[in-house]
This record gives C-alpha cells, sequence and structure tokens, in this order.
C-alpha cells in the first residue's frame, strides 16, 4: 500500500546526517492463535512422546482441495501440535485346547479428561502404531511453519497422572478384551488368528470332504462285506443250477431211452411191469431234476435282488451323508478366548502430541483457516 507525502513533510522526517537509523527487529514467524512457539514446560518425569507425520505438507493441501471441490490458493501451511494420552499394551490370548496362543499391539489414543474422572479408554481410538514409530522430539520444519503448541491438558500432565491413566488402560484391556475364533464343533476345526474367511472356508470345506470319505466308506465297507457273502451264495447257487441243469438233461434222456425201449417192448410184444415201474421212475427223477433248477433259479433271483437293494443303500447312505456333510459347513459358533490378568501387559503411557496442518488458504470467496491431521488416522 503506498502512501503520499508533501517535500516539507519528508524534510522533515528524514533524519540528521549525524544520526544513524536504527535497525528493525528480524520478524518472527506468526504463532497461529491458541499455539505457542514452544513446547508446554512439564516435569522432567512427565513421559511426552510425538507421533510422526504421515501426511505430508502437500498431501494436506490435496486433500483440502478435494474437500473443498475446487482449487484452492494457499497462503501458509503451519505444523502445529496437540496433545493427546496414548497408552500402548500388549494382549495376550492362550487356549490350550485349541492350540492359539495369540498377541495383539494395542495403540489407545484417548482425549484428556475433562472435569472429574479419569481417561475415557472406551473411546480411545486404536492407532496402528508400534513403539518404535513414536518420536521424541517434534519434526523439523520452515522457521515460518512452526512448529507451534498447544496448552497442556490440566489433567495427565505429571508422571503420577500418567501412572493412574496406566491402570485404568490395564483394566480395560483385561475386561474387554477377546479373541473371536469361529468354531466347527463336529469337526473340531476353528478359525485361526488373522485366517481370512476364504481360507478358513476352504479348510472347512477339505475336512468336510474328509470326514465324508471316511464315513462313506466305512458304510461301504460294512455292507460290501455283505454283498461279498451274498455274492458268495450265488455263485454256490450257480455252480448247483449248472449241476441241476446238466443232471435234469442227463435224466431226460435217460427217460427217452426208457420210453423207446418200452415201446419197442410193446410193439415186439415183450411188455413187463418192470419196464413200466423204470419208466416211471426215470419220469419221477426228471420231474425232480426239474424243480431242483426251479429253485436254484429262485434263489439266485432273490440273492441278485439283494445284492441289488444293498448297492442302493450303498447309493442312499452315501449321497444322505454327502448332503448333511455339505450342510453342516454353516454351523459355526462363535468361542472369546478371554485373557489372563497376567497377560495384559501395558508398555507406554505417554502425553502423546498430535500433529496437524493448520491451512491458511483463499478459497475464491475470502480468508479461511483449515486443520488437517498429520498422523496417520485409525481405518
Amino acid at each position: 500500500k503506498s502512501v503520499q507525502v508533501s517535500p516539507v513533510e519528508a524534510e522533515a522526517a528524514a533524519p540528521s546526517p549525524s544520526a544513524a537509523p536504527a535497525a528493525a527487529p528480524p520478524a518472527g514467524p506468526t504463532v497461529p492463535a491458541g499455539f505457542a512457539a514452544t513446547p508446554p514446560a512439564l516435569t522432567p518425569t512427565t513421559e511426552q512422546v510425538y507421533l510422526p507425520i504421515a501426511v505430508d505438507e502437500r498431501a494436506a493441501i490435496r486433500q483440502l482441495a478435494q474437500e473443498e471441490g475446487a482449487q484452492i490458493d494457499v497462503k501458509l501451511a503451519q505444523l502445529v501440535y496437540e496433545p493427546a494420552v496414548l497408552g500402548m499394551g500388549e494382549v495376550r490370548f492362550y487356549d490350550r485346547r485349541r492350540n492359539v496362543d495369540e498377541r495383539l499391539i494395542h495403540a489407545m489414543l484417548a482425549q484428556p479428561p475433562r472435569g472429574i474422572g479419569g481417561v475415557e479408554w472406551g473411546q480411545a481410538e486404536n492407532l496402528s502404531l508400534r513403539l518404535r514409530d513414536l518420536l521424541r522430539n517434534p519434526e523439523r520444519v520452515e522457521a515460518e511453519q512452526g512448529p507451534f503448541f498447544a496448552p497442556a491438558p490440566e489433567k495427565v500432565n505429571n508422571a503420577n497422572d500418567l501412572k493412574n491413566a496406566a491402570k485404568d488402560l490395564s483394566d480395560w484391556l483385561y475386561y474387554n478384551s477377546d479373541l473371536e475364533l469361529k468354531v466347527h464343533e463336529e469337526l473340531d476345526i476353528h478359525q485361526e488368528p488373522g485366517e481370512n474367511e476364504r481360507d478358513f472356508k476352504i479348510r472347512l470345506q477339505q475336512a468336510a470332504r474328509e470326514a465324508r470319505d471316511a464315513e462313506v466308506d466305512k458304510l461301504r465297507g460294512k455292507l460290501q462285506s455283505q454283498i461279498d457273502r451274498v455274492t458268495e451264495k450265488l455263485r454256490k447257487e450257480e455252480r448247483e443250477l449248472a449241476g441241476d441243469q446238466a443232471d435234469y438233461e442227463s435224466r431226460r434222456s435217460q427217460e427217452w431211452i426208457g420210453i423207446g425201449e418200452s415201446v419197442l417192448g410193446f410193439v415186439l410184444g415183450r411188455r413187463s411191469s418192470r419196464a413200466l415201474s423204470n419208466a416211471a421212475s426215470k419220469r419221477r427223477m426228471t420231474v425232480q431234476a426239474r424243480q431242483d433248477i426251479e429253485e436254484s433259479e429262485d434263489q439266485i433271483a432273490e440273492l441278485k435282488d439283494d445284492i441289488k437293494e444293498l448297492e442302493a443303500q450303498i447309493k442312499e447312505g452315501a449321497d444322505e451323508i454327502t448332503l448333511r456333510w455339505a450342510k453342516s459347513i454353516d454351523n459355526l459358533s462363535v468361542e472369546a478366548v478371554k485373557p489372563r490378568r497376567t497377560d495384559v501387559n501395558v508398555e507406554l503411557t505417554a502425553l502423546a502430541w498430535l500433529p496437524s496442518w493448520l491451512v491458511s488458504y483463499h478459497d475464491g470467496r475470502r480468508e479461511r483457516t483449515a486443520t488437517v491431521a498429520a498422523y496417520s488416522l485409525p481405518k
């Protein structure tokens, strides 16, 4: 902005030749309202950590532009830190019967308590963080960008408060942690920790097929032994039938020979009661041989029917077993493995400083500011 002045005013305002102009103090960075250029002073025993930056300045600006739905004119992006409470712990889930031994890491980020009461761990966010990811100092940026720090919370700003928060976190993890496992009781199979649904179902189907095959084999073995016994009887009857048929043919031949001899004797006038008796006897034996054939044929037909019935039982039983195991795949229950008190270990409870980008920009209508979280948010 230019200002017009007169020559007299300019001469009066000009410094005397003997006076040197005073050096202007260097302009410091503009500190955002509600923040300070230095972290708040806390006791050395107060555990403090800084969350790493996961969203850099450019990514934050892109995210903001996407939210605005238009191009924005960024004036300044400053790094600010705000306080929260971070608790990190490990929970072990052990079940000897299920052969489960799983450990889960929790990085719980909670807001500092307000008023009466402690940290509300039930309202905390679970972050994807490890102890090695945490920083002991803030990130470095350009001087005009900060970093700048919000005031420390009224509570949880000393070692004693953090110790109480750690105890509360241990209690919360103990009472609220469980490892749910899908279980198929009949197959005695459970979903392994971390196993996805597809892989678990493939294992179930494979186990069900193996159980089905074993049951079908058992049924087939039981009925096959009966089929084998009936088949042996059938072969015996078929051998007897062949003998009966040969005997029948022999009897018929002898009967026809006897009839021929009787007719010849009658023609020659040598008819006798003995010849008639022999002819009658041969006739009876032929009839008996024919009856033996019919009995063998009936027995063979009955045995064949028995074999068909047993084979049908195998097929029907196998179909029923296959259908039952196919339906049983979905017969799942859920078991929860709970930790023991000694299985809960709180590794860290600290005052955590959360990085964000405070962006000053013009949206085409007016100057605005927005805050974009720079740490990794829970998914």
